[in-house]
């Protein structure tokens, strides 16, 4: 049987032309002026976003003063058919034909948590562009984690890139790295592997360090009813203290901090410097976010608005140096990441969830829980084939007490708001009512093998707050052996 080659002129002639132009100055000074080859044009460009306190400086690349025939025609082609952001390294075949570069945060992995009802985050009136990829999938198995698109290759022919294999680390998804082995250096992480039922409390940071004192007073108030405290990072976008600052004054009280990191804010060395410095001074429990979109932001699909990174990225980055950080300094983090129940549809937060775990990530905290059948349903997915694998799972109770909060709330991305508690905020003492509220949807979520609590405050007065904390450690014990729960140690 005789052997036939097809080649691919086009592609061929792109890629030689490519390579041609850029190593061969004499035909460069050769081209004529307004060749149909090489348009004569320059580029503008793109603006980079400008250093600041909350993160990285994203700069984006100068763009070669040349583009080629079939970085036009390519870009062209594929705006019109698949609506492309000309990113250079195309993992369409990996995404069911749907360019996820037309989600304004630029996710190269999923879904954020902020979607809801199918929609996006940032613009709402859009489908969520993941949500569709997941949905046209099916019950498809990752492989792997896509890393953050290259900058050097935007706005060039990824035809061109693909052949000369520029793109292949970026194209192609990574392994996933199996470390369960190694077991975290957290108290929480041991109290959760011994199955203890976990609390956990969220402090914003404060904008600047005048704001530490009500930090201080806080702790003062709660330090021997929790487990753990959140002490966010611009949170809702917002510029603050970063966590690990508020994470000092929890410290000094004896109390593990969770820190976080959110992908919208650093890059990959970025991101890795500083958790090394964090578990330098002290702290070992790392919540990885995409992140919230920036309010000063235009809200829009375009490539200087893409984040460095997003949670996937971030937890499998970290996963990548642990046995380097078990060598070089002892201390292994517990690597937390987040997940919302009330995504739709419900198995697309599960294999979210799921992914999150596949890259290494140990334990989860939920957006704020306010249905407990949803939660249920949700967790029982994600239990699905794992039963013996341990608990690891933390929702979100809201205690609100404050109407102009609630709103807050309302608005929060991802959020669902049950009717329930719309109702109990038109009483007149709301407050208590709130309370009672939250009281049943925690015992609800531990009836079905929540590990713990997370505790988010909008707005409840000290002393409930306090009567809270003060009471939910006896109402778990209750929960669980209504529910007939057993929890089996496992190093975590």
């Amino acid at each position: 049987m005789q052997a036939v080659v097809v080649v691919d002129f086009p592609l061929l002639i792109a890629s030689l032309l490519d390579n041609t132009m850029k190593y061969s100055p004499i035909i460069q000074d050769l081209k004529p002026r307004g060749s149909i080859l090489y348009s004569s044009r320059v580029p503008r460009p793109l603006p980079s976003r400008k250093a600041n306190s909350r993160g990285a400086t994203l700069t984006k690349p100068e763009l070669n003063p040349y583009m080629s025939l079939i970085y036009q025609s390519e870009k062209w082609i594929k705006e019109k058919m698949f609506g492309c952001q000309t990113c250079g390294q195309c993992i369409l075949s990996h995404t069911k034909m749907i360019c996820p570069m037309n989600c304004p945060k630029g996710l190269r992995n999923g879904p954020c948590g902020g979607t809801l009802n199918g929609k996006c985050e940032v613009i709402p009136e859009l489908d969520c562009v993941w949500t569709n990829i997941e949905v046209k999938k099916g019950k498809a198995e990752s492989k792997g984690v896509h890393l953050p698109p290259k900058q050097a290759l935007l706005n060039t022919a990824s035809y061109v890139n693909l052949v000369n294999g520029k793109d292949r680390e970026t194209r192609l998804p990574h392994e996933f790295i199996e470390t369960r082995h190694i077991a975290a250096s957290s108290k929480l992480a041991d109290k959760m592997g011994r199955g203890e039922f976990v609390v956990t409390l969220e402090i914003a940071s404060p904008i600047n360090e005048k704001g530490l004192a009500r930090v201080e007073k806080i702790m003062a108030r709660i330090a021997d009813k929790v487990d753990a405290v959140n002490t966010t990072t611009n949170a809702g976008g917002v510029p603050s203290l970063h966590s690990t600052v508020t994470g000092q004054v929890v410290k000094a009280h004896g109390v593990e901090s969770i820190i976080q990191f959110c992908g919208r804010d650093h890059d990959k060395a970025d991101f890795l410097e500083k958790v090394e410095v964090a578990m330098e001074m002290g702290y070992r429990n790392f919540l990885l976010l995409t992140g919230d979109w920036l309010p000063q932001d235009a809200r829009k699909v375009a490539q200087r608005t893409w984040f460095p990174m997003d949670s996937s990225q971030m937890i499998h980055f970290a996963n990548e140096k642990l046995a380097d950080w078990q060598s070089r300094l002892g201390i292994v983090p517990f690597l937390g990441c987040a997940a919302n129940p009330f995504s739709t549809p419900m198995n697309i937060s599960v294999d979210r969830l799921a992914f999150k775990r596949a890259a290494s990530a140990r334990f989860c905290q939920t957006q704020a829980i306010t249905h407990v059948p949803t939660f249920a349903e949700w967790y029982m997915q994600v239990r699905a084939g794992r039963e013996d694998a341990p608990k690891l799972t933390i929702p979100s109770i809201p205690l609100v007490g404050s109407k102009k909060l609630f709103q807050v709330l309302c608005r929060l991305p991802g959020v669902y708001v049950d009717p329930t508690l719309h109702a109990i905020m038109e009483q007149e003492d709301f407050q208590r009512a709130s309370l009672e509220w939250a009281f049943g949807i925690t015992e609800g979520v531990i009836e079905v093998g929540a590990a713990g609590i997370h505790v988010m405050n909008f707005g409840m007065p000290p002393a409930l707050i306090d009567e809270f904390l003060q009471q939910i450690r006896d109402r778990a014990k209750e929960a669980r052996a209504r529910a007939g729960l057993k929890f089996e140690a496992t190093a975590v």
